[in-house]
């Protein structure tokens, strides 16, 4: 399982064909897809899971602690995470 940690429209652009390919999950903040790219998501099946609280793409701090619990609930998964 490979999933994927999305901050910036740019990271979400280079990244949704290999999204897809992969089957992937992916994370993101509220708010940060259009109705369109949600709606190809689902098409394609793919699992998106949406922030609690908002995380920083440019924060470590903020990015650790949104990966711990997904690390905790998939530990054999493979996370990719955009760094801003």
């Amino acid at each position: 399982m490979t999933i994927y940690l999305i901050f910036s429209q740019e990271g979400f652009v280079e990244a949704q064909e290999s999204l897809i390919a992969d089957k992937a999950s992916l994370w993101v903040n509220q708010d940060f897809l259009s109705d369109e790219q949600v709606a190809v998501l689902t098409q394609h099946n793919i699992e998106l899971n949406l922030f609690i609280e908002f995380v920083d793409g440019s924060d470590v701090k903020s990015i650790d602690a949104a990966l711990k619990p997904i690390e905790k609930q998939t530990p054999k998964a493979e996370i990719l995470v955009e760094y801003l």
